[in-house]
């Protein structure tokens, strides 16, 4: 792995500075966007320390390079101090690890870029009695839940035209260990009178302030990323059928939602023992699912035994191919996971998100509607108050497979699945969802050229849950998670 991971660590990234004025960093960024014309999808730029020092991502940059001819660093420098960059600069992997785990890290504003898609949704139901069935999921949806992003909507009604899952949730049994920055009481979530049926901290753990702390895994909202962990669990498991802007729904709405934080960045290169312990603790509650929006920059024995431990136990765990630095993060540069790049609208290839190799396959990055984490007191709700359509991550693409792990879970059942492998092996399991999900998955919007920067494709849950499973003992196990890249095949 040392060897794979040397260009990564001996690369640098360019920031610039920008005017303080939005609307002068609104036109650099449009520069930007005009010589990734319409193929491409990039949203806001990512702050850095100040409101007006950017990362150019490396995707982004190369691209532009390579269009506009600026092959010397001069040139490049040239070219954005004409769009109106005060100062150009690079960051070192030190420094930006430093950087994003230090608590100064400002997620900087910017006008989102990217376009969604107009049309294509449906009216509202007039009926507002809406039960918590599949069947009464009323729209409008939003891009990345419906056919315009991972499918899920056909995944629902596919459950709804089951007598057998007609008078309960059918996955809300399913437990997803969420490890993050924590959770907070959110209406999205299942949140009324001091109690959620979808998310349980007190099954959880603060593995960051220690397992005494008498607050449990809540998120204080300190400087880094806060609210990252409610905005991701909703991403997963979120359900609000008055929200402001039309209903709100994560891919698996109402499932079970388990927190352990273990940082308040979500770089965790200091943190990572805490991502190990968190696993393990999942597996002791049972989790089936475990959900790491999040990544680390440098190889750990950590976090691969954390992956090779969670796999032998048969549990699903989807980690981010991350952002910014250009290539995939750990632990999702690891075998023995499912790693999720980015897409936007339209399948767009999402030039902030890591590609490569390690990715397996895509979810929606951009342009993702999202709830608005705030620091409220513990016993009060954020009411369903939602941000426009500004979310964007890998993080989100993780969500949504995890949300989609709970689905085809629930469409087997985990009863029945363990009792199918446990003779010949639980980590079939996660193998078979892994195989199925990319097997399955759609053609994203990328040129030939780039086949293999993405995995296999764009996830679609409803096609996923039609794919016959393997039968026992048809499957090879993968290379342990820090051996040699394992691409994944039966």
């Amino acid at each position: 792995m040392n060897d794979q991971f040397s260009s990564l660590s001996e690369s640098q990234i360019t920031t610039v500075t920008l005017s303080d004025d939005t609307m002068k960093q609104r036109e650099f960024h449009q520069q930007l966007q005009a010589v990734l014309e319409s193929s491409d999808t990039l949203s806001a730029l990512e702050g850095v320390v100040s409101s007006k020092q950017f990362l150019i991502p490396h995707g982004v940059e190369q691209i532009v390079r390579a269009k506009l001819g600026l092959a010397a660093p001069d040139e490049w420098i040239k070219k954005l101090s004409s769009w109106g960059a005060a100062s150009v600069g690079v960051l070192s992997l030190k420094e930006y690890v430093e950087w994003m785990t230090s608590g100064v890290h400002v997620d900087a504003p910017s006008a989102a870029l990217s376009q969604l898609i107009p049309g294509q949704i449906p009216e509202q139901l007039e009926d507002k009695s809406l039960g918590f069935l599949p069947g009464s999921f009323a729209g409008p949806y939003d891009w990345h839940i419906d056919e315009r992003g991972v499918n899920a909507v056909a995944a629902w009604r596919m459950f709804a035209g089951q007598e057998k899952f007609a008078n309960a949730l059918p996955w809300k049994d399913v437990r997803i260990a969420h490890i993050d920055t924590g959770y907070t009481e959110h209406k999205a979530l299942g949140w009324s009178g001091g109690s959620s049926g979808t998310v349980f901290p007190n099954e959880g753990a603060d593995l960051l302030d220690g397992l005494k702390d008498t607050d449990g895994p809540r998120d204080p909202f300190l400087p880094g990323f806060p609210g990252h962990g409610t905005r991701i669990s909703a991403t997963i498991a979120g359900y609000d059928p008055t929200a402001q802007g039309g209903p709100f729904y994560g891919v698996a709405p109402g499932a079970q939602i388990i927190p352990f934080r273990v940082t308040d960045s979500v770089i965790i290169d200091h943190v990572k023992e805490h991502v190990h312990d968190a696993v393990i603790l999942a597996i002791e509650q049972q989790c089936h699912v475990v959900n790491i929006s999040l990544g680390a920059l440098f190889p750990s024995d950590h976090l691969s035994t954390a992956l090779d431990i969670a796999y032998e136990k048969g549990l699903i765990v989807v980690c981010a191919a991350g952002q910014g630095w250009g290539e995939v993060i750990y632990p999702g540069r690891l075998n023995r996971c499912v790693t999720l790049g980015g897409v936007g609208p339209r399948l767009k290839p999402w030039r902030r998100a890591a590609k490569g190799p390690y990715v397996d396959l895509c979810g929606p990055a951009d342009g993702i509607r999202h709830v608005r984490a705030e620091p409220w007191k513990p016993g009060g709700v954020t009411p369903a108050s939602m941000a426009a359509e500004s979310g964007h991550g890998t993080s989100h693409a993780t969500a949504c497979c995890s949300g989609a792990a709970a689905l085809w879970l629930a469409w087997h059942g985990v009863d029945a699945l363990h009792d199918k492998y446990a003779q010949t092996g639980l980590w079939q399991i996660p193998k078979a969802f892994k195989y199925l999900a990319m097997k399955s998955a759609k053609p994203g919007k990328w040129s030939g050229e780039e086949k293999g920067n993405y995995g296999s494709g764009v996830l679609d849950v409803a096609a996923l849950l039609q794919m016959p499973l393997p039968s026992a003992g048809s499957m090879r196990k993968e290379n342990p998670a820090a051996a040699a890249f394992d691409a994944g095949g039966l």
